[in-house]
């Protein structure tokens, strides 16, 4: 900058000068003298006023825009925090009404036996390659004893297996070692119905019986833990070999053990 100031020190000097005299001469203007330059002096200073007052303008613009910004942002984030706390209750109201529900479903199944059904929720899950099993929340403290059955709103869950103060266990439908009374709803022929960690199979079923798929297998009551005519499974395939007495039957489960976290279990 000084560099150039010496370079061009003549220059300067009149700008300066030049400025100074537009300056008094603006001022003689403007207090009444000289009436025939006023409007040539005042369109000049005008102009100088406009370019100097630019900048200004400019920075004063962006300072504006600047807080505009924060403060969009801030409003937005604040909304964002808003949004996940709304979508939060949301979720839980959700969640509190899936809840009410499946337990009203369970009241209106339990209303068909009302001394018998004992509410539980599932706490557990145990499927193993060897095992389908469930721990209930509740247990001998609360009347629950072995072999009990264990039903769904849909229909049969399993039986109880083992039994503590305050929880117990139940073997479900489909493992290996549980059997279930059960007869076809649609012709009355019977058979025996066996857990196959995630199916089940119908034995003892002769190769003479019309058993078909789609078929609905329900409790016989013939094994006495179950009551008569609950949906226990679907009919999922029929095999039958000549060399065989007994057809091979393939049996899915109505209740949907993935899905269960209440269950009713029913007193002898």
């Amino acid at each position: 900058m000084a560099g150039f100031i010496r370079k061009n020190k003549r220059s300067v000097v009149i700008l300066i000068l030049f400025a100074f005299l537009f300056w008094l001469v603006t001022i003689q203007v403007k207090n009444g003298r000289f009436p025939f330059m006023e409007k040539p002096v005042l369109a000049v200073a005008g102009f100088f006023e406009r370019i100097i007052a630019a900048p200004f303008r400019f920075l004063g613009s962006v300072g504006t825009r600047y807080v505009y910004l924060v403060r969009t942002e801030r409003d937005n984030e604040r909304l964002k925090q808003e949004l996940v706390r709304l979508q939060i209750e949301n979720s839980a109201t959700n969640e509190l009404l899936t809840e009410n529900e499946r337990l009203r479903a369970l009241l209106d199944f339990k209303k068909l036996n009302p001394p018998t059904a004992i509410t539980v929720q599932i706490i557990a899950k145990g499927n193993s390659p060897a095992s389908n099993t469930i721990t209930i929340n509740k247990g001998s403290d609360d009347g629950i004893e072995k072999d009990m059955a264990v039903v769904a709103e849909d229909g049969v869950v399993g039986r109880v297996q083992a039994v503590l103060p305050g929880t117990a266990k139940v073997i479900l439908l489909t493992d290996p070692g549980n059997t279930l009374a059960v007869r076809v709803q649609r012709n009355r022929e019977e058979g025996l119905l066996e857990g196959k960690l995630g199916l089940c199979a119908l034995k003892y079923v002769s190769f003479y019986a019309d058993i078909q798929v789609g078929d609905l297998l329900v409790t016989s009551g013939l094994d006495g833990l179950f009551p008569k005519g609950l949906p226990v499974a679907t009919v999922l395939n029929v095999t039958k070999h000549e060399a065989s007495a007994f057809q091979k039957v393939t049996a899915r489960p109505i209740v949907r053990f993935s899905r269960l976290e209440e269950a009713l279990v029913l007193r002898k």
